[in-house]
């Protein structure tokens, strides 16, 4: 009785954890289709804020805008993570401790002392805001998390199959390719994909970089806030979860679970 009252207590504050976390995403699903401006009740149906967000909408452009730099500036970072990952293999355990710790300061210093930050140093040398100063920014910030999980899968990863493909007389770019890198696909895909993640969503630093004029989403969605509530906006969240709720279910039909991807 006592270890069916516990697991009954376990199974209800799972649902309450499960409820917490996407029951807002249905709330902004559910009113995205309200007729109502304000996002308020009485409910009433529509389909009109997905026509004014596909047709005269600003958010769409910017989102496009966040999507192609996100990838941009991720795809760099994926590069230099795992060339620095593979920079720091060598070392001993002790040594790639230090390093770790260093690479790890981006992620636990805040990002508005990292903008501000990184926006004098742009002015000293010229570039202010500028394309390319909110591209290197957003870089040298989203680089460290390719980093950490390159070297995370490093260290689960079996040494004896390299070792057997040079003992056999593979040369080093083989084995590299052959041996070494298919085992890091996982953790590099990780690091990407938390780059684009942490890239997109990454306000405050767009919010210093950005040139004058140019509004990635987080910076549209900013202002559009501050001059008032738009229901459009939940209509392109609400297209975003399912983007991504897809992409979720299409990687899982491809066998790219998360389960089949640490096991790779």
């Amino acid at each position: 009785m006592k270890d069916k009252a516990f697991n009954r207590a376990i199974l209800i504050w799972t649902g309450l954890v499960y409820a917490f976390l996407f029951l807002p995403i249905a709330v902004i699903v559910f009113m995205s289709f309200n007729a109502n401006k304000y996002g308020a009740l009485p409910y009433a149906f529509t389909t009109r804020w997905y026509v004014k967000l596909f047709t005269e909408d600003g958010l769409l452009a910017a989102a496009g805008l966040s999507f192609g730099f996100s990838l941009a500036a991720a795809f760099t970072a994926m590069i230099l993570g795992t060339v620095t990952a593979l920079g720091m293999r060598p070392l001993t355990p002790s040594w790639r401790g230090r390093y770790r710790r260093f690479i790890s300061l981006p992620v636990v210093i805040p990002w508005l002392v990292q903008a501000t930050s990184i926006l004098m140093i742009l002015n000293f040398i010229g570039w202010g805001r500028s394309y390319i100063g909110m591209f290197l920014g957003n870089t040298a910030v989203i680089t460290p998390y390719v980093v950490m999980l390159t070297l995370g899968r490093f260290s689960d990863a079996d040494d004896n199959t390299e070792n057997a493909a040079r003992t056999l007389g593979a040369r080093p770019v083989r084995v590299f390719f052959d041996v070494t890198l298919p085992k890091l696909v996982p953790g590099i895909l990780s690091g990407a994909l938390m780059a684009f993640i942490m890239c997109f969503n990454s306000f405050c630093i767009q919010y210093y970089l950005a040139p004058f004029g140019v509004r990635t989403l987080p910076i549209e969605i900013f202002t559009l806030v501050r001059s008032g509530y738009t229901p459009d906006m939940n209509a392109l969240a609400a297209v975003m979860a399912l983007a991504a709720a897809g992409v979720a279910l299409l990687l899982n039909k491809m066998g790219y679970s998360g389960k089949k991807l640490m096991n790779m």
